[in-house]
């Protein structure tokens, strides 16, 4: 079994004694155990030392002519600050007032001589473990430095109070200009944005140090050291992700109306057909032409729903927004949606009461949002399953409620419900499938009026689905009736 001395690894010393017999023989005793040993007779020689070397331990004797050994400590402390140097010092005076004195200028231990060779080894075992596990900190550290600074996002490290206490190059680059230090200014000053909306936003309008601004993704995190809060940001510039979605949603926007036009013909073709206009078809071709034209339909409201999306997110969809109750709306759209809750073998209730208050809608719109929301219960409902819809208000707002009785939602895919191409069950009980589109084109248009949706439900006790619009103040007056937040 190897031993723990000859396991350790080798030192590089320096040992300052000004009595050269004294520093020889230490030398030597450190030679032996395989350490590499620098040896100088000064404490003006040790601090040049120092800096030449770099040393991982030094032996000081404390008397001294020029520099006693507590004023070559106190220099060493000043002079290295990136790194721990342990300090022994030794010395033949008898007592430990000097050693105390010694320990409390910044010595790290002590020897008395003549020194004790177990007892010097045990020490440098010590010390080799130690300065062993600094050294892989160190590299860890650097390593950690390295891929922060690479990093394409800027990632700033504050106090609580906004005061930036370090930023990796991306950040120097974008709001130092490569140049100026950003290290010990306000978060507001080096970002110009409000210490209160780095701390609540997601997405902010930032901007560069030559001025320029840039669509940000800010990521927070907060933790403390020694009790004081500290917030690290990583701020992501967006501007290439909204550039190529721009041009994903042209692309979609360009598709879609390039495929509308034959898309019309062929289900215009298809009516003529089935209506007998070319003479009568035969027995076999009718179900044939049954599917296409159905799928035909399928394939027009996929078209709408992107069509629908591209000019949504492109803030290029104007409501025509007007004043009205919900009874006759919600009638409407119960009965626009009958037929296709009779082929699932669904029924459609509504419950109404009068005097509802009046909403402000685009009512083309508001029948879209509930035909997407009957639409996905339907889906989710089986035969014989009844879907109601009831309207119920307070004197600030009115909310619409969509209930069906179908499977329920997955607690963990609720947050998601509502985002774009998501469907929270894949398999088999689904009666119908989908594209993912329809809730987060109704939450985009309820917002569009001012109000919110939201789902309860509990998994295998089905969903409810709540639309809530503030209520008009018919004291107010009338607003306008278009509404696009590209010319508000």
């Amino acid at each position: 079994m190897q031993s723990p001395l000859a396991a350790m690894r080798a030192l590089r010393i320096l040992v300052v004694d000004d009595i050269e017999a004294s520093r020889l023989h230490i030398c030597d005793m450190l030679s032996q155990s395989g350490h590499e040993v620098h040896g100088v007779e000064s404490g003006s020689a040790a601090i040049a030392q120092v800096l030449e070397l770099t040393p991982d331990l030094i032996f000081l004797d404390l008397l001294m002519p020029d520099l006693d050994g507590f004023e070559v400590t106190q220099k060493l402390r000043a002079l290295i600050t990136n790194r721990w140097l342990p300090v022994i010092a030794t010395s033949s005076l008898e007592g430990d007032e000097h050693f105390i004195y010694a320990l409390q200028h910044g010595a790290d231990d002590y020897l008395v001589r003549p020194i004790n060779p177990k007892l010097l080894n045990a020490k440098l075992l010590h010390y080799a473990r130690v300065l062993g596990l600094q050294l892989r900190l160190g590299v860890l550290a650097q390593q950690q430095r390295d891929i922060h600074d690479n990093l394409l996002d800027a990632v700033i490290t504050m106090d609580g109070s906004g005061i930036v206490e370090e930023g990796n190059l991306a950040a120097i680059s974008i709001f130092g200009n490569g140049i100026n230090r950003i290290d010990g200014q306000h978060c507001e000053t080096v970002l110009k944005t409000p210490l209160a909306d780095l701390l609540a936003l997601r997405e902010v309008s930032m901007t560069r140090s030559n001025g320029t601004k840039f669509p940000a993704e800010l990521a927070l995190s907060q933790w403390t050291e020694e009790q004081r809060v500290r917030y690290t940001l990583v701020i992501r510039d967006l501007t290439e992700q909204r550039h190529i979605d721009r041009m994903k949603d042209e692309f979609l926007a360009t598709v879609s109306h390039e495929l509308r036009t034959p898309l019309t013909s062929v289900l215009g073709a298809l009516g003529l057909l089935a209506s007998g206009a070319a003479g009568p078809l035969p027995k076999a071709a009718i179900p044939l032409t049954d599917i296409a034209k159905r799928n035909g339909e399928r394939l027009s409201r996929l078209i709408d729903d992107i069509l629908d999306i591209t000019k949504l997110e492109g803030n290029q969809m104007v409501l025509q927004l007007r004043t009205t109750c919900l009874d006759g709306l919600l009638q409407e759209a119960l009965t626009a949606n009958q037929g296709y809750a009779q082929r699932s073998g669904v029924k459609l209730d509504i419950e109404l009461q009068l005097g509802s208050p009046q909403v402000q809608v685009d009512a083309d719109r508001f029948l879209q949002i509930m035909a997407n929301l009957l639409s996905n219960a339907i889906k989710h409902s089986s035969t014989g399953d009844t879907i109601n819809v009831s309207l119920e208000w307070t004197p600030n707002q009115v909310r619409v409620k969509v209930r069906d009785r179908g499977p329920g939602i997955d607690p963990q895919f609720r947050s998601h419900l509502f985002e774009k191409f998501s469907q929270a069950d894949s398999s088999d009980r689904r009666a119908q499938s989908g594209t993912g589109l329809g809730l987060y084109i109704t939450r985009m248009l309820v917002e569009r009026m001012d109000g919110r949706v939201d789902v309860d439900s509990v998994p295998d006790q089905g969903a409810t689905f709540l639309v809530e619009l503030p209520v008009v103040d018919s004291s107010l007056p009338a607003p306008m009736l278009a509404k696009n937040p590209s010319h508000e």
